[in-house]
């Protein structure tokens, strides 16, 4: 009984820190040398579209600048007036359904001294409502405004945190995003 609980508690902190990764991937223009950037500065010309979760919450907007700039100013970029590229970003929150199917089971039990016993049966479907958010983080050649890099990060997000716990979370899913920036060949 023992080994069962433990193997249980085991799964469950398993998909409770699968859950609690961010999921990231990135794409880039592999004719653009990102060695020779080093200076960066926000595009001017970044449009907030409907859909964007930073359209009506201003404190979230600065909590991603902010650890977008920490982030790139901890890898050697410096924010400046003339800069090599500009620096964009969007934030979504989307609704999505999990569904897990249940195999069927069959239990069989017997009671003390013989006396109660029991038969169950079991099968179905689970189905879970979460948020996901997705951050996309796009950083463009700021002479000619083409799109040189662009990384996403996706992860479960909870409504109900607080300011601190909001701000490691954004911290964290910035640092998983541009981690992978500057890309390498």
């Amino acid at each position: 009984m023992r080994t069962q609980l433990i193997f249980i508690f085991s799964i469950a902190i398993f998909l409770l820190n699968s859950c609690a990764k961010v999921q990231v991937s990135q794409d880039f223009d592999s004719t653009y040398s990102f060695s020779n950037s080093s200076s960066y500065n926000w595009n001017p010309e970044r449009q907030i579209s409907a859909e964007d979760t930073l359209k009506d919450n201003e404190l979230l907007a600065r909590r991603f600048t902010s650890a977008i700039d920490a982030n790139l100013q901890a890898q050697g970029f410096t924010l400046t007036d003339t800069p090599e590229i500009l620096v964009s970003y969007t934030y979504k929150v989307t609704s999505r359904l999990q569904s897990d199917s249940i195999q069927p089971t069959i239990g069989v039990g017997y009671g003390r001294y013989g006396r109660y016993g029991g038969f169950g049966m079991q099968s179905g479907t689970t189905v879970r409502q979460y948020d996901r958010g997705l951050l996309t983080i796009s950083i463009h050649h700021s002479v000619d405004g083409r799109l040189i890099w662009k990384g996403t990060g996706t992860r479960e997000v909870f409504t109900h945190n607080s300011p601190e716990d909001l701000s490691k979370s954004v911290t964290e899913m910035v640092q998983a995003v541009l981690a992978q920036f500057p890309p390498t060949k």
